[in-house]
């Protein structure tokens, strides 16, 4: 019997072809790499998205049952109770979400606090009836609301204290801010996360024009446009609630407003 033998025609890598097929492949993982913290920045927006979302639908299930709007958390450091004065306006008009009273988590994606900015005459009892932007605050009246159909904003009236959002395509915000350049002109509250540089904001050190107005406690706030430039920076997700929000989340529970001379 013959036995055959074989012979592989298969010849092995030289060692120049190894040290191109390693550089390859280093190019590749470098790539690959890249890329990766690129959608892990992604999925960490998005997830914060879902969050923004589940905040604000914890401000309406709050008006909901109790049928005004929380106060700001200014306890440092916060203990997620809203803070309010005995007469019933707010400790303050600007601090954090109170996400004990919201039922929600207390940060956002970066383990950083919302911002959560009221009207501005929220913390002043002297404007807490239903002629007053400031009465979506009341808590006096529960379960009765402190509001009616035509508390403002309403109409025309954008109200006092309220707070206008500029757009993207907006060069500043301000309140010389063309209109078309104005997402809302009447804001009865603000709610921000400070993004992925949140830790840096909240230390006073916003990055970019956008950010700043965000965080400098007047009437203008800006949902500028997305940005990693150096001192340019913008990242931000904010989200703010209007008088007619707030009514209808009453009306849609099954409630009415009452009428209020």
């Amino acid at each position: 019997m013959k036995i055959y033998k074989t012979h592989s025609t298969q010849a092995g890598f030289s060692l120049l072809e190894l040290s191109i097929a390693l550089t390859i492949i280093g190019f590749l993982i470098y790539g690959v790499s890249g890329a990766l913290n690129s959608i892990e920045e992604f999925d960490e927006y998005a997830e914060n998205r879902v969050f923004m979302e589940e905040v604000h639908d914890g401000f309406l299930t709050f008006v909901q049952v109790n049928r005004f709007l929380p106060c700001p958390d200014t306890d440092n450091p916060p203990d997620g109770r809203e803070n309010r004065e005995l007469a019933g306006e707010c400790s303050g008009e600007e601090g954090r979400v109170p996400f004990l009273d919201l039922g929600v988590k207390s940060t956002d994606v970066w383990d950083n606090p919302l911002y959560y900015a009221v009207n501005n005459t929220a913390d002043s009892a002297a404007v807490l009836d239903a002629n007053s932007s400031a009465s979506y605050f009341n808590a006096l009246t529960a379960p009765l609301a402190a509001f009616d159909y035509e508390t403002p904003p309403f109409g025309s009236n954008d109200g006092a204290g309220n707070y206008t959002v500029c757009n993207e395509t907006a060069s500043a915000c301000s309140g010389s801010t063309s209109s078309a350049n104005v997402i809302e002109f009447s804001a009865v509250a603000v709610v921000i996360s400070f993004g992925q540089n949140g830790a840096q904001t909240w230390a006073g050190n916003p990055d970019g024009d956008a950010e700043v107005e965000n965080a400098d406690d007047d009437n203008y706030f800006w949902q500028g446009q997305g940005s990693n430039v150096e001192g340019q920076k913008f990242d931000d997700q904010l989200f703010w609630l209007t008088g007619y929000d707030i009514k209808y989340a009453v009306i849609r529970s099954g409630a009415d407003l009452p009428e209020i001379p």
